[in-house]
């Protein structure tokens, strides 16, 4: 009787061990599936907000009717607004600050001026001017189809390079870096001459002034239309749930890159 009452015992406390191990079971997979939804809501709400500090950036380029465009205006400054708990953070730079290597008027020396060897430029240039004619680059990592471009050599020239605004050579001389307007000028003191009337709190509000410098008005703009944004929201201290988009559009609101991370 008493082994019997000793196996009943026995037995019983298995059935609460496995019940227990069950229960914790059931609790963690339910716990990670809360965490996973939330992670998913926060994802996707953080999009929608990004989305729209697209939208808000673009709106207030839209705003701006000034005849110029400089590094010292209110679109060069970082932004951010709350909606519904989450918070959204965006930029501009400016995309006409960079050699266009759609550029019409493109020329070796340009690239050779951004740190590229003769054979590179050549190459680039023939891709462009043959391979893709009218075309044009699509998309700045079509430059790894030709034969000798590498990537250390694509992230040493990509922050001055663009390809998003059609076949357009000139360069904003009031946003340019150091980089670009060697490239563009081919000259060291042209760059100085522009980047010493810059830090003395000059702008060019016009083709006169540019000329004034003694400076050619037909490789540089004062004002531009082509701006890469970038938003960033989250509505979660877990940044893996935030999201973070890329657009190049001009004022108008049209999109010609865009990238969600």
């Amino acid at each position: 009787m008493k082994n019997e009452k000793a196996s009943v015992l026995i037995l019983v406390l298995w059935v609460l061990i496995i019940l227990s191990l069950l229960s914790m079971a059931v609790s963690s997979r339910s716990s990670s599936d809360i965490k996973l939804a939330k992670y998913e809501a926060d994802s996707v709400k953080s999009l929608y907000l990004a989305r729209a500090g697209v939208a808000k950036a673009i709106a207030e380029l839209n705003k701006d009717n000034s005849g110029f465009t400089s590094l010292n205006q209110d679109w060069n400054k970082e932004k951010e607004f709350g909606f519904g708990g989450g918070v959204v953070k965006y930029s501009a730079s400016d995309e006409e600050g960079l050699v266009n290597l759609n550029g019409q008027v493109l020329k070796k020396e340009n690239l050779k001026s951004l740190g590229m060897d003769d054979n590179l430029s050549d190459s680039i240039m023939n891709y462009k001017n043959i391979k893709k004619r009218d075309k044009g680059f699509e998309f700045m990592e079509e430059l790894f189809l030709i034969n000798g471009m590498t990537k250390d050599i694509y992230d040493a020239i990509e922050p001055y390079a663009t390809i998003y605004r059609g076949d357009d050579s000139k360069v904003n001389i009031n946003t340019a870096s150091e980089n670009v307007l060697m490239a563009i000028t081919g000259s060291a003191i042209q760059t100085a001459v522009i980047l010493d009337y810059r830090d003395e709190g000059g702008v060019f509000q016009n083709d006169t002034e540019v000329s004034a410098k003694e400076l050619d008005p037909n490789i540089f703009s004062v004002r531009s239309d082509f701006f890469r944004i970038i938003a960033g929201a989250s509505f979660s201290e877990d940044k893996e749930a935030g999201k973070v988009i890329t657009a190049v559009v001009d004022r108008a609101g049209k999109i010609y890159y865009w990238k969600e991370e």
